[in-house]
């Protein structure tokens, strides 16, 4: 069956199918927020899309860019983003789309790339204004691009195809790479001069050999030819980004490429769908992905600790975990934390009144009361009604600590509260 699958290598390269998600229009209040925020904005191709094999228009992607999300909050970032990622963009195309986004112009599918697939590719690329501001605000930009440019290479040669049309085909996608990716770069700085971009370079899908049971065997003759052109053109298509990047980094721009590529050797079939004749990665490559682009922006690949069965949630307080010590606990759908600690944490001033059970923290020029066992707090001075008891008391070994709603404190304090379901932690920032 495996040599079976290898046999049609001609076809390891198809993009396929539908994705999520298209980025939403902002209302007015949540553009003032965003401008306090660290913003990223996710540019690129299926890859940044976070596209993974058998997704449909329901399926919610994981992909590097929400790894690289979930590592600013780590930092204690109040971040957010948008992805603008769109299936089988070539750098021609993103050439094209950037230089509507740069002149704000409204332009169709067929004005950037005729052909491509992407049925959300029309809602993202109409929307050359929201880009434009998106990438206007941006903090940080992540983009990968350039895999879709040799896809084109893959599809045209056969078993007929000689060495020298080989690298007349090669050179051509090189040039096309070499052009577009320069031209939108020069947008994108030009847009966001201030902003820190990375970059991905191209991995290789096709492993050097096959495994089954315990023993390795080497790749049909087919398939290793291909692989073998294919390294070719990667190194050449990776040495051009090197060239390009160095070139842009040369007039002053914060701009890195982060070496996506090592993780997967060895781990081809682990990493992407390989096997199933798609060269996107797993969910598994889509993390190693991520944490290979938060060590190139932050030095660093942060984590919750694990947590005991009991224990709902972690707490990460301006990229510190609340201690194992003092858990979260969930009650009517709220997530309650130690008052203490995270009033500690917060850095925000603490005034417990013993005689009325009342709790008073005051930060960042507000002001939240919490009485034991009512449902009514006070904010600002003024009675908020809350569906529950907004306070209880615990018993903790010989002591009894008194616990508070996380989102409702947090909330009313001016902070951002973020919960990730993938991590199955709550961020404070």
């Amino acid at each position: 069956m495996l040599s079976g699958k290898w046999r049609k290598v001609s076809f390891l390269f198809i993009i396929i199918g539908l994705l999520v998600a298209s980025p939403g229009l902002k209302t007015a209040a949540a553009a003032e927020k965003e401008a306090e925020s660290y913003q990223i904005v996710a540019l690129g191709d299926s890859l940044t899309a976070g596209y993974e094999y058998g997704f449909d228009a329901k399926s919610v992607p994981y992909g590097y860019v929400e790894h690289v999300y979930e590592q600013a909050l780590f930092q204690g970032l109040r971040a957010e983003y948008v992805n603008y990622g769109i299936l089988g963009l070539t750098t021609n195309g993103f050439s094209q789309l950037l230089g509507a986004v740069t002149e704000g112009k409204t332009v169709t599918v067929s004005d950037v790339q005729p052909g491509l697939k992407d049925p959300r590719a029309a809602a993202i690329i109409s929307g050359t204004a929201q880009m434009q501001g998106s990438i206007r605000g941006a903090d940080l930009i992540v983009m990968t691009i350039g895999g879709n440019d040799l896809i084109g290479i893959a599809a045209q040669i056969t078993s007929t195809t000689t060495n020298e049309e080989k690298a007349q085909l090669l050179q051509t996608a090189l040039t096309q790479f070499e052009t577009g990716l320069s031209t939108g770069l020069q947008v994108v700085t030009a847009l966001a001069p201030k902003a820190k971009f990375v970059i991905a370079d191209q991995y290789m899908p096709i492993p050097a050999t096959i495994t089954v049971g315990g023993l390795s065997f080497p790749l049909p003759e087919d398939a290793a030819r291909l692989r073998e052109f294919e390294l070719q053109a990667l190194s050449q298509l990776n040495d051009k980004l090197k060239t390009i990047v160095a070139a842009t980094k040369a007039e002053g721009f914060d701009i890195s490429i982060t070496e996506v590529s090592k993780p997967f050797v060895g781990k081809e079939l682990e990493y992407t769908s390989i096997a199933n004749s798609d060269f996107h990665p797993t969910r598994l490559g889509y993390a190693a992905m991520g944490q290979t682009y938060s060590t190139t922006i932050w030095n660093k690949f942060l984590s919750v600790r694990t947590r005991p069965a009991n224990v709902p949630v972690s707490v990460v307080v301006r990229g510190k975990e609340l201690a194992a010590s003092s858990p979260a606990t969930m009650k009517s759908n709220r997530t309650f934390v130690p008052m203490r600690d995270i009033t500690d944490a917060i850095g925000a001033k603490l005034v417990w009144n013993k005689t009325y059970q009342t709790a008073t923290v005051s930060y960042n020029n507000h002001t939240v009361a919490f009485t034991i066992g009512s449902s009514t707090i006070l904010v600002d001075g003024v009675k908020k009604k809350l569906n529950s008891p907004a306070a209880y008391l615990q018993k903790s070994g010989k002591e009894q600590k008194t616990y508070l709603p996380l989102a409702v404190l947090s909330e009313e304090l001016g902070l951002q509260v973020t919960y990730r379901s993938t991590l199955q932690a709550v961020f404070i920032n």
